[in-house]
């Protein structure tokens, strides 16, 4: 072989052979079956809402299952893991207070009559109006973020947040209905017999495993979707349904992006920051003690309260997956 041979020979490129079956392969491997079981939540609040609307009349109260009795067990076991938690007092800053309470009972109405002044010439359904601002005036949902996260600063705020209510949405109910919500005297002592005596309780036992609580979680939501949606029966435009969509959906963005811009400001760190989303979303959506006889929204006026129960449950569930739910928040 001359030495221009060689030359040549040295030079021409050189193809490795690659398998058809790996040559559209990515490096990136997802463990699917981990990523499930870490956010099984997700998949359950989804299979609620799919067995809601296939069958509303089962799980709702008075139907064969009778959750208005049954569900009192699953509510009073959510409070004796959080009496299991019960642990001393964490400091928490007062700007986390006051964030928590004026995005829960403040930014929330005024987003909704903001976003309702918008849409004035929609022709919108009255009912759903009344339903979306009664929706986002009510009190906050107290078991779901303590399902969620027992821990940290979570028992406080949540405690904050609730004691507010009893001022702030009293008030907000004389504006909207023209009186103040009459308390039901039997609505009190059912509240006092499924939360204290099992708090009580689970402060004197060990803390029982995160997911039974989320299990009971979701028990819950299923029964409040299937009541939501067997009372809001009825002939509907598609564009109300849009209409309520968005106006959940613009409430929900919003309390997101706010928790992540003051984390991006450095006003609250990323433990605060998911503690404000934790606390200032849910709500409450069921008719209780803050609706009287007179402002109780009924039919299709609890639509958006439909669309409201899965959407924050399924935020939680997200930010909260299986092997981050018992974390700590920073002391």
């Amino acid at each position: 072989m001359s030495v221009k041979e060689s030359e040549i020979r040295s030079i021409e490129p050189v193809y490795s052979q690659i398998r058809s079956s790996s040559r559209y392969r990515s490096d990136y491997n997802v463990d699917m079956w981990g990523e499930v079981k870490k956010r099984w939540a997700v998949f359950g609040v989804l299979l609620c809402v799919a067995g809601a609307v296939a069958a509303p009349k089962l799980g709702a109260p008075g139907g064969p299952l009778h959750s208005e009795y049954l569900l009192y067990l699953p509510l009073s076991y959510i409070y004796y893991t959080i009496g299991c938690h019960y642990g001393p007092s964490v400091h928490t800053r007062w700007r986390l207070y006051v964030l928590t309470i004026f995005h829960a009972h403040v930014a929330a109405p005024a987003l909704c009559l903001v976003t309702i002044s918008a849409l004035k010439d929609a022709s919108l359904d009255y009912r759903v109006i009344e339903g979306a601002m009664l929706a986002s005036a009510g009190t906050p949902c107290i078991w779901l973020p303590l399902s969620f996260h027992r821990e940290g600063h979570t028992p406080a705020l949540v405690a904050a947040n609730y004691v507010a209510a009893l001022i702030i949405v009293p008030l907000s109910h004389l504006i909207l209905c023209g009186r103040f919500p009459v308390t039901p005297i039997l609505g009190i002592v059912t509240t006092i017999l499924s939360t204290i005596p099992p708090f009580a309780l689970g402060t004197l036992r060990q803390p029982p495993p995160a997911a039974r609580s989320k299990v009971s979680a979701l028990l819950l939501l299923y029964s409040e979707c299937c009541k939501l949606l067997r009372d809001s029966e009825g002939m509907l435009g598609v564009w109300d349904v849009l209409a309520t969509l968005f106006l959940e959906v613009s409430w929900i963005c919003t309390v997101v992006a706010s928790s992540t811009l003051y984390l991006r400001c450095g006003l609250l760190n990323a433990a605060e920051s998911k503690a404000l989303l934790l606390t200032a979303l849910p709500k409450s959506t069921h008719a209780g003690w803050e609706y009287s006889t007179t402002c109780k929204p009924t039919g299709l006026s609890q639509l958006p309260a439909v669309f409201l129960a899965p959407a924050q449950a399924l935020i939680l569930a997200a930010v909260y997956p299986e092997e981050v739910s018992n974390e700590k928040l920073p002391r």
